[in-house]
């Protein structure tokens, strides 16, 4: 008689060409998660506009104060509450600038 073996749970992911590794979905997840908090700080604009305000405050942040403040372990104290703090928390998460249809998918998820 064989000994019994407890049921053990595995969650398979696609592995492989073409298919994203768990570590990149969890930073998209984690990315767009941080882009609907920026979309905040833009009340009354629609996705639309809100999309666009938002490339464009990345764009300009990632050329300028980025360029300091991406070696920070943690978002710094001077952003604290403001805009910049969830545009800091988007490129640490991937330092990536998202174009203005991915930017309108993720707040049209909301």
């Amino acid at each position: 008689m064989k000994p019994h073996r407890p049921a053990t749970f595995t969650i398979a992911f696609p592995v492989g060409r073409g298919h994203p590794t768990p570590q990149a979905m969890l930073a998209r997840n984690e990315r767009d998660r941080h882009l609907r908090e920026a979309a905040q700080f833009f009340p009354y604009a629609s996705d639309r506009e809100a999309a666009r305000q938002l490339r464009k405050a990345l764009l300009t942040y990632r050329a300028g104060a980025w360029r300091r403040d991406q070696s920070e372990a943690l978002c710094p104290v001077r952003y604290a509450g403001t805009v910049k703090a969830a545009l800091w928390k988007t490129l640490k998460s991937r330092d990536r600038v998202p174009g203005d249809r991915l930017i309108r998918a993720v707040l049209a998820r909301t």
